[in-house]
């Protein structure tokens, strides 16, 4: 509202935030007199932005007026971000919330050459060819850069401290609604789940704003301005008496109509269904839980949660199904209902603790798949067992010790009529560079199983055994479990890496690692291992077990009776031609390439350069690179 002389102005007096202003413009606009037009009338609204002693709702409105004015005091766009930020740092201390947040997002959409009034506004979608987002760089980085970072209050501060009045859950409406719309219509490269998780949580805290707008709220005279864009001819000067509550109505009313379409958007975006629906046939399929084609007017948290649960069913029933099979083709006399109970594990047999929290109940979800029984790995038959051996002691002929600790306890099973595989957790120990991570690598690749390499050695946290527990940002399960969900299996081959260096550091620190290993390798223990995230008892007493160790001397004697020691001698120059042939297999594994198109390299002249192992294995990689730059490779 223009007034006609600064004579009609609050004056500069009282105002203590002016002090935080230091360029020419700003204080001659908060300080100084003589003013007309424009200029009069960004002073006027800087001052009542900035005077404490006005309310929040009045603020607020001059700061978006004074933002809005700015380009047509200083018609110089860099200026106008410098005064704008200025501005708006001044006026954070008192103001900080939903709204300021918009008025900051909008400095940094102008910053980037952004249609802000588009943005903000109400008339686009994800799938209409004219949306914003389609093909803008800008917009991507304001996302990502902005957008993004600057909603994080939201998810931590309680709403009570964030919602002032209603305009400011008008603005954390429009902002979180933007959130979900620019999510799903850019280009991120994040895997589907994550931008369900992103869209499910700006719904769910969405919805929670409309139940304190309902009520609770106060509201600025006259009502609540419209969700979309602000007629300030309708906002009234003074207080009026009328009654508030049909314009509080009509903004509700647009949230639910906005929040509807969004959940619509999402509920249908082609990645995140495709992610997250479970199959409509399978083992389970004449299962009865919901899922999201089953009801789709449920809210988009609950129906991707219920379908996250479904689909872990899904997996692990279809891994249990393929174990059946492979057992009732391998042994056609034999009962299968006593296979199976010889040759599955349930790890998880007790309901999973539920959590409150959106994010963290989508995570449980996808664990329910381990309440299910889970396949173990299943022994092969004698001849092949006998054949896999005799590559491995091939690729490691200087480790025969080590690969008969496993292979001895393998072969005695299968002669006495046992399927699955076991072997006593097991410590390689020799020299660094002697192939003790990669002989336990493939031993994993030999017997079919999931492999897990854990770098303990001078760790002093025990998360990566334990887990992280609930409460905590980055809360989530071990990475045992982890692994065994995504591979749907109730098995695994872990590498307890440089376990004589676990001493490192204060006892102290060094005790909850060494803690948790004396239990996972304790079966009776490890039969009912608490992950401190998913807070139950969880089956870890048929994981194997392969430890690599430097030296004997550092271990503490409780930790080694639990494991048999194994020594891998250095190998020596005579083994160096079969080691380049097979670094040069992994690097072509390494690269997703067919090991036929790796380029032929001078074995013997290589092996005799290499003063280790080590050494070896990067001049191998050196020759490589040289090979195919110099000589060209095929597209």
């Amino acid at each position: 509202m223009p007034f006609d002389s600064d004579d009609d102005m609050p004056q500069a007096v009282g105002l203590p935030a002016l002090s935080a202003l230091y360029s020419p413009v700003l204080l001659m606009l908060g300080s100084a007199t003589g003013l007309t037009g424009t200029a009069l009338d960004a002073a006027r609204a800087l001052r009542l932005a900035l005077d404490a002693q006005v309310p929040r709702i009045t603020r607020l409105d001059a700061l978006g007026d004074f933002l809005d004015g700015l380009p047509a005091v200083i018609a110089e766009p860099q200026a106008v971000d410098n005064l704008a930020r200025e501005v708006l740092a001044a006026a954070e201390p008192g103001l900080q919330g939903p709204r300021l947040t918009e008025f900051q997002l909008q400095c940094a959409a102008r910053h980037r050459d952004l249609d802000w009034p588009r943005l903000r506004g109400g008339d686009w979608d994800t799938r209409s060819p004219s949306g914003p987002a389609r093909t803008s760089r800008a917009l991507t980085e304001w996302l990502s850069v902005d957008l993004t970072p600057a909603l994080q209050p939201f998810w931590r501060e309680p709403l009570e401290r964030q919602l002032h009045d209603t305009e400011e859950a008008a603005a954390m409406i429009r902002l979180l609604r933007l959130h979900v719309l620019l999510t799903l219509a850019t280009p991120s490269g994040s895997p589907p789940q994550t931008t369900l998780n992103d869209c499910a949580r700006a719904l769910g805290l969405w919805k929670a704003v409309e139940k304190r707008l309902s009520s609770v709220l106060p509201t600025r005279p006259g009502g609540p301005a419209p969700l979309y864009g602000v007629d300030d001819a309708a906002l009234p000067d003074t207080p009026e008496p009328e009654d508030t509550s049909e314009a509080r109505e009509a903004l509700l009313d647009a949230s639910l109509v906005a929040r509807h379409h969004a959940l619509n958007l999402a509920a249908g975006h082609a990645d995140i269904r495709q992610a997250v629906q479970p199959p409509l046939s399978g083992p389970l399929s004449g299962s009865t839980s919901t899922t999201t084609a089953s009801k789709p007017t449920s809210s988009l948290t609950e129906a991707t949660i219920t379908a996250a649960a479904d689909a872990a069913r899904f997996a692990a029933a279809d891994a249990l199904f393929a174990h059946e099979e492979a057992l009732a083709e391998r042994f056609p006399l034999q009962p299968l209902d006593v296979l199976v109970a010889h040759t599955t594990c349930q790890l998880i047999a007790e309901p999973i603790p539920a959590m409150s929290n959106r994010e963290d109940r989508l995570m449980l979800a996808a664990y329910e798949g381990l309440r299910y029984s889970l396949p173990l790995a299943l022994l092969p038959e004698v001849a092949e067992l006998e054949e896999r051996l005799t590559q491995l002691h091939a690729e490691f002929p200087w480790a025969t010790r080590a690969i008969e600790a496993v292979a001895g306890e393998l072969r005695a099973r299968r002669r006495l009529g046992a399927v699955s595989v076991a072997w006593a957790p097991v410590l390689l120990v020799g020299l660094p560079g002697t192939g003790k991570t990669r002989l336990a690598r493939r031993l994993a690749e030999v017997v079919g199983l999931p492999f897990l390499p854990l770098g303990v050695g001078g760790s002093t946290d025990s998360r990566m055994l334990t887990g992280t527990s609930r409460g905590w940002a980055s809360g989530e399960p071990s990475p045992i479990l982890r692994l065994l969900r995504d591979r749907c299996s109730a098995q695994a081959v872990v590498l307890l890496d440089e376990l004589d260096k676990c001493h490192q550091g204060r006892a102290s620190n060094a005790a909850p690692v060494q803690a948790a290993l004396l239990g996972l390798l304790e079966p009776e223990s490890s039969r009912r291992w608490i992950d401190s995230y998913l807070q139950v008892p969880c089956d870890l007493s048929k994981l194997l077990y392969i430890a690599t160790a430097n030296r004997l001397g550092t271990i503490d004697p409780a930790l080694l009776s639990r494991l048999r020691p194994v020594l891998v001698p250095t190998p020596e120059r005579r083994h160096y031609p079969g080691i380049v042939e097979q670094v040069v297999r992994d690097i072509a594994g390494d690269w997703g390439l067919p090991h036929a198109v790796m380029p032929a390299l001078d074995v013997s002249g290589i092996s005799r350069a290499a003063g280790s192992v080590r050494e070896l294995v990067r001049l191998v990689r050196q020759e490589i690179v040289r090979e195919v730059t110099s000589t060209g490779a095929p597209h």
